[in-house]
């Protein structure tokens, strides 16, 4: 049998971008440390096969981080049990002190090459270990890390600067030095570092964090062969500028200095020239067939316009003019005015019959309108449109009279073809403006559905409220697939209501509904509906859900609305969203929709729940949300449960009373895995999780992450990552 096995040469290439950790994240001193992230440890790719733990082995020990006594431990001990692997280290980034497995680990690193220290050093902490190995080694890199404004002061901290004051002349090889200090540092502290590596005179480069200390570390290393004084804090060019000019009176300092760009600000990629043409009469494609030249350039176009990332999202303003494209030549303006008009997105009230009036001017573009959007900001006490710059408001058009008293029903009446009308989400608006979303007529809602309705698929519109309305408009969308509903319209035909209306309705979102509104909908079959979103809460909700409950495999649905009979008409759903206030104090307790009461009535009800869990950013009072597991409907099916409130709030444990915590201990304390064997994952949008080793020792949320790994049960934050243990020292 041959051998398929790839050379050693190849699986190192292979694995070498996984497991590398590039010199800019290994120097990294800012506060947060790159490395307190919670996703698998690389060392995972060893336990793949023997190959692989041959090959990636002086890949992983290449570059070593150290961020608890138990990484520090359990390091020393595989070291001293091979030898070999010590030589591998070339880079050691320690951001602790980690006691006496320290010494161990530099005795047998005789290779490194580059040493990171972090003087963010507690008491309780000990660096005997760490003082008596930094002799052992010879690194040509030392980075230390301090954060300004928070100095750490302490038997620990000073033993370690002492014993780098004792070891720095011993390092022959060292030529690079990152400060942490300014010439703002609160301390002298420096000066126990300073003076040893200005006296060994080795130093080509020091990397300073701002450009008004360059002078004062200058100074301090002016005996010393420097070629390099590196600048980390980037500057805008305008600062680069006027540092230049101030720098023009010491030439060999501002010879040294060595800046950052700040992002975005570097230069574009060159532009290759193009070649000139030397037949000024040359015309592309000139020898293809007229359609096929045609089809060419419309692809071109469609792209030039961003057709495909509009479509996506018609409201996006990063996209390049289009209009100049159709000025190029008639054939641009007749193969490119398609692309031109597939998404509208009205920005200003007066764009609204301006553009009813393009259409009523020419009505052969009104077809290719794909999808359209209106959308404003208007501010309190001011009657005037946003100060918008973009195409649609630069295009003066005379409004036609045939456009009449209502703008948007006379665009609506001549774009037939929309297969999105409105988006799913309001961009970003002012603390003093109106919701952006600008509403419609009814008759312009009527008009969407007789003449778009065979092709529209997502409808996302706020709708001015009529007294009476007749409910066999919905029998006109016979494609749409999600409907957005904000309006208190009452109708006064339900008895009649057809059951064929939406007939392919997958997602159905309310912000605001009348209870015959309501009625309708449970008078429907939506045999494919199965996802439900109601922001507002009506109360009517339960005839909804008590009609189309069975089908659904995931509801959002406010806390003020949630009640038992709800929950028990959707025995199938996979997914329930509980919203709370946006309140801008995470710590503040919701709505008592969940009663602690009802944990005791209903305690002898509790049914197996699901795969995933999500509990509310809003929702800290745990009875509470107890009363959610206490459903009887929601059993096995159900895979996840989640809640948001306020866009970036997150908890630390800082910011919990003893109350919170006690009422999350007693749920994490009292939680039943035996009831909820589908459960494999909690979902806590606010949750924030430590970052240091201290801070895990001392966090309620690494603790109840554990207590739940130790049930089967994942604990993820907002952005999904889930606890993972760390290492312990036995």
């Amino acid at each position: 049998m041959s051998d398929h096995s790839l050379p050693d040469e190849i699986i190192s290439e292979i694995l070498s971008p996984a497991l590398k950790v590039s010199d800019e994240v290994f120097r990294d001193t800012s506060a947060v440390s790159p490395f307190s992230n919670y996703s698998e440890s690389t060392s995972a790719y060893l336990l793949v096969c023997k190959s692989w733990l041959r090959v990636a082995t002086p890949l992983l020990y290449n570059v070593v981080i150290l961020r608890s006594k138990a990484q520090a431990k359990a390091l020393s001990l595989a070291l001293s049990g091979n030898e070999e692997l010590g030589q591998f280290i070339k880079k050691l980034r320690v951001e602790g002190g980690y006691g006496a497995p320290m010494l161990a680990i530099l005795k047998r690193s005789p290779n490194i090459s580059d040493l990171f220290v972090s003087l963010e050093i507690y008491s309780t902490d000990n660096t005997s270990g760490l003082c008596k190995g930094l002799e052992l080694i010879n690194p040509t890199t030392l980075i230390l890390r301090e954060r300004r404004g928070k100095l750490v002061e302490n038997k620990m901290v000073s033993q370690l600067l002492d014993a780098l004051s004792k070891s720095i002349p011993k390092w022959d090889r060292l030529r690079a030095f990152d400060s942490p200090w300014t010439l703002t540092s609160e301390s002298n502290r420096f000066e126990p570092v300073f003076s040893p590596l200005a006296k060994s005179k080795r130093l080509h480069t020091v990397a300073i964090s701002t450009v008004s200390s360059a002078a004062w570390a200058y100074h301090m290393f002016k005996q010393c062969p420097l070629e390099t004084i590196h600048v980390k804090t980037p500057l805008l060019p305008s600062e680069r500028d006027r540092w230049d000019l101030r720098l023009e009176k010491d030439p060999e300092l501002r010879r040294l200095l060595k800046f950052v760009d700040w992002p975005n600000a570097s230069p574009s990629e060159p532009v290759p020239e193009l070649p000139l043409v030397t037949n000024p009469f040359f015309i592309p494609l000139a020898g293809a067939p007229q359609d096929v030249r045609d089809q060419i350039w419309a692809h071109v176009l469609y792209f030039a316009m961003s057709v495909p990332e509009l479509a996506y999202n018609p409201t996006m303003r990063d996209v390049p003019p289009k209009l100049p494209l159709l000025l190029v030549s008639k054939t641009f303006h007749r193969l490119g005015l398609p692309s031109m008009c597939a998404h509208v997105f009205l920005r200003r009230s007066s764009a609204v019959p301006s553009f009813a009036s393009a259409l009523s001017r020419n009505p052969s573009i009104g077809p290719y309108v794909r999808s359209l959007a209106v959308e404003y900001l208007q501010f309190l006490g001011d009657d005037s449109d946003s100060d918008v710059d973009d195409e649609q408001s630069k295009v003066e058009v005379e409004v036609d009279e045939s456009v009449g008293a209502d703008p948007m029903l006379a665009v609506l009446s001549r774009t037939g073809a929309l297969v999105r009308f409105g988006r799913n989400k309001n961009i970003p608006i002012g603390r003093f403006s109106f919701n952006v979303e600008r509403s419609i007529s009814w008759d312009a809602f009527e008009a969407i559905a007789r003449l778009s309705g065979s092709s529209l698929r997502d409808c996302a519109a706020r709708i001015n409220t009529r007294e009476l309305a007749s409910a066999s408009v919905f029998a006109g969308f016979t494609a749409l697939r999600a409907l957005t509903w904000n309006s208190s319209t009452t109708f006064v035909d339900v008895p009649n209501a057809s059951s064929d209306g939406l007939p392919n309705l997958e997602e159905l979102r309310i912000s605001s509904a009348s209870p015959s509104f309501m009625l309708v909908l449970s008078r429907m079959k939506l045999h494919h509906l199965r996802r439900v979103v109601i922001y507002g809460g009506p109360e009517s909700a339960e005839t909804l859900l008590r009609a189309h409950g069975s089908k659904l495999t995931e509801l959002y649905v406010s806390h003020t609305t949630l009640r038992a009979k709800i929950l028990e008409f959707c025995p199938n759903l996979r997914t329930l969203s509980i919203p709370g206030k946006s309140s801008s104090k995470p710590h503040t307790p919701a709505s008592t929709a969940f009663r602690p009461r009802l944990e005791r009535d209903m305690s002898r009800r509790m049914e197996p729940l699901p795969r995933q869990l999500h509990v509310p950013r809003h929702v800290l009072r745990l009875p509470e949300l107890a009363y959610v597991f206490n459903v009887e409907a929601l059993a096995r099916p159900l895979e996840t449960v989640s809640s948001t409130r306020g866009r970036n709030a997150v908890l630390k444990d800082s910011h919990m009373g003893k109350m919170e915590i006690a009422e999350w201990e007693r749920f994490f304390t009292e939680f039943d895995p035996v009831s909820f064997p589908n459960l494999r994952e909690m979902k806590v949008e606010y949750c924030e999780w430590p970052t240091t080793e201290r801070e895990i020792a001392k966090s309620s949320w690494a603790r109840w992450g554990e207590m739940m790994i130790k049930r089967n049960i994942n604990l993820v934050n907002r952005n999904g990552t889930k606890w993972r243990p760390r290492l312990k020292v036995k």
